[in-house]
């Protein structure tokens, strides 16, 4: 299978002090609202390229709609491209506004975030003490840049996984449920949005109930495939949930399919980058003892998702992020 996400590049060391100036110890930082139960621990799973209308297809997530805060509707930014919407899931802020409109997170990149006073939501739990991991595909981090990725987002550990959901469902759960797990962990799970690239996100022979789109069999097959994986670390994390411990955050990046103009040569049905609801709507799922069961309201931006982390931590938000989800 072709291996379709960006890799990181260089970026300067001076970056991460500058970006860390507006992290969780600078002043002028929103206050927590009270809206959000407290926890010891986030984990976070980003189904990279995961639709929000692929979600029906995914019996674990359909089932654990029905214990937390959820949406099918959560947007996010535009161009709708990985390393864009990553930094909008990491940040609270819509990096896009300040130029970060590709898949290359080079010095370039690392200027304008640094400059727009952008850090991420491991710099807040750094800064408020805790610790921060990530397991993440090899393709977006190759083994060889571990060591600069952990230092640019202010991780405590970063590990390479690849498209072995086997291996990735035991090193998460692992990780997740370890004595020294970390305050934060994030979870990469990137063979949707390969399935995608590859095989198409959508249908082109047929069309569904008024001209909807008719996803893909093999990227059904691949969103549950990454839903086995869901389900594993909530089977896993369930009691340490309901005790109030630990929240379970799920969502995504991007959407795909309609990506008319996005790359020379591709079909719209295997890309994705503009605004068109499908390669932009994505889905969300909270699962935190206290917090509210039910479908969000409106639209929500995943430029929401760090803070609500943040606050479900407590750890200070930098003002200039979005607002947290109630």
């Amino acid at each position: 299978m072709k291996r379709h996400l960006p890799t990181l590049g260089l970026v300067l060391s001076a970056t991460l002090v500058a970006c860390a100036s507006d992290g969780a110890t600078a002043p002028g930082t929103a206050a927590y609202n009270g809206a959000l139960p407290a926890v010891r621990r986030v984990v976070v799973i980003s189904i990279d390229g995961l639709r929000g209308d692929a979600v029906q297809d995914m019996p674990n997530l359909v089932a654990l709609r029905a214990r937390g805060a959820w949406t099918d509707s959560m947007q996010t930014v535009v161009p709708s491209l990985t390393v864009p919407g990553h930094l909008a899931m990491f940040t609270g802020r819509d990096v896009t506004a300040f130029g970060v409109t590709s898949n290359t997170l080079d010095q370039q990149a690392g200027t304008a975030l640094s400059m727009n006073g952008a850090s991420t939501m491991f710099q807040w739990v750094k800064g408020a003490g805790g610790t921060s991991a990530a397991l993440v595909a090899s393709s977006l981090v190759p083994a060889s840049q571990l060591e600069e990725a952990r230092s640019y987002f202010g991780l405590d550990a970063v590990t390479a996984v690849d498209g072995n959901l086997d291996d990735l469902r035991t090193r998460a759960v692992a990780s997740a449920t370890s004595a020294y797990a970390a305050t934060l962990l994030f979870v990469h799970i990137p063979t949707v949005d390969w399935a995608g690239h590859d095989y198409g996100w959508i249908r082109t022979d047929v069309g569904g109930v008024g001209g909807s789109d008719v996803l893909g069999d093999r990227y059904i097959a691949a969103a549950r495939a990454a839903d086995d994986v869901v389900g594993a670390v909530w089977r896993a994390l369930q009691p340490a949930i309901e005790s109030g411990e630990v929240a379970l955050l799920v969502t995504a990046d991007h959407g795909g399919g309609h990506g008319a103009g996005c790359k020379t040569g591709v079909p719209a049905a295997r890309e994705h980058c503009t605004s068109d609801p499908a390669d932009r709507t994505i889905p969300f799922l909270l699962l935190s003892r206290g917090a509210a069961i039910g479908r969000l309201a409106g639209r929500p931006t995943n430029t929401q998702v760090a803070p609500t982390v943040g606050r479900q931590l407590r750890v200070a938000v930098p003002s200039r992020a979005a607002a947290a989800l109630r």
